[in-house]
């Protein structure tokens, strides 16, 4: 069980010096820290460039094309897929050297590699758990586009490929992380998802949606790890608290509103002891403009406000963490340090109430 108020971060970090980046999440988030992402110090070490890693060495997408294209038009390209498959298939069937050809190569995560060495060497010493995170397929299937320049999302055979290719990344994380006998969380990142319902994205299927989260969420369940969803903005937050994830997190401090319309789904989410982790502390210059003690009253009227409509007040308040509202990759190193430092005090109150 995650204890009540323990803080993690998100995942992208402005740092461009990996081992500087592990030693400030090491500073704030010791119960449970996360891999740094750093994608200013490299571009594919950001939420897309990441995740493609396997798909380029199996010549499935062009990453030098600019924009990311799936290679439907060669002439080995059923050769290629075949052997996508055939590296799933032996993956299911526990074959792990062939789940390892979906690692992160160093020169695509040199924050993880950071995170891994420094975990080798014994530091993390008071972690209770150990965060990784993964791209949702929206989100990653949005930007990578077939050689039409149709995003590979609406391909149902690319789509898939995607889907596969993140849960077994997710999987990866589990296993890599769980030989230092903690329990693994990972979180699904999708950014993407805000776009669920608008007339941009009107081609979004709710389950499709929601059965690409399950698929993810069984992997990591199957690896022995516990699964999250980080949502940025506003969403349809019933299909996510309907769906087989274990952590909702979400923007609380611009997007509470939202969240609070779905009290029913909330409740049942608690019943079968899902944690809500409130992204509280805000990833912009507004966090500048907050201190410790107010961002505590908001989260505490938040708190109340789902009381008002039902929801367990016991529950709300043991099944609960506390986040940043996102990452902080975008922030200047000063201002990214100080959405940590708030994040960690709030964290240190509750457990002191």
């Amino acid at each position: 069980m995650i204890p009540p108020f323990i803080a993690t971060g998100i995942g992208s970090l402005p740092n461009t010096d990996p081992v500087e980046a592990v030693q400030m999440v090491k500073q704030f988030f010791p119960d449970m820290p996360h891999w740094p992402q750093l994608p200013s110090n490299n571009p594919a070490e950001g939420l897309i460039g990441q995740y493609i890693a396997p798909l380029v060495r199996l010549g499935l997408v062009d990453k030098e094309s600019g924009s990311v294209p799936f290679f439907t038009r060669q002439s080995d390209w059923l050769d290629r897929l075949t052997e996508f498959y055939d590296l799933y298939l032996r993956i299911s069937e526990g074959d792990h050297e062939a789940l390892d050809f979906f690692g992160f190569p160093r020169e695509y995560a040199k924050g993880f590699w950071t995170f891994i060495d420094e975990l080798s060497n014994g530091d993390f010493t008071q972690a209770k758990f150990i965060k990784g995170q993964v791209t949702w397929p929206i989100t990653l299937g949005l930007q990578l586009t077939d050689q039409n320049r149709r995003s590979s999302y609406y391909d149902e055979e690319l789509r898939d490929i995607v889907v596969k290719t993140i849960a077994l990344q997710a999987e990866w994380q589990v296993k890599t992380l769980s030989k230092f006998s903690k329990p693994v969380v990972i979180f699904i990142d999708e950014p993407g998802l805000y776009g669920y319902g608008q007339s941009t994205h009107i081609t979004l299927n709710k389950q499709e949606i929601v059965d690409e989260l399950n698929t993810i969420a069984d992997m990591i369940h199957s690896a022995g790890g516990t699964a999250g969803i980080h949502v940025c903005a506003s969403t349809d937050w019933g299909m996510l608290l309907e769906s087989r994830i274990d952590i909702l997190n979400f923007d609380a401090f611009e997007y509470f509103s939202t969240l609070s319309l779905y009290p029913d789904q909330i409740q049942h989410f608690l019943q079968r002891e899902g944690v809500l982790a409130w992204g509280i502390v805000p990833t912009s210059e507004k966090v500048l403009a907050y201190d410790v003690d107010q961002l505590t009253q908001l989260l505490n009227s938040q708190i109340e406000t789902l009381v008002g409509k039902g929801v367990d007040r016991d529950a709300l308040r043991k099944q609960i963490m506390i986040t940043p509202s996102c990452g902080v990759g975008t922030l200047t190193p000063d201002t990214a340090e100080k959405v940590y430092s708030v994040t960690k005090e709030l964290s240190v109150k509750y457990h002191l109430v």
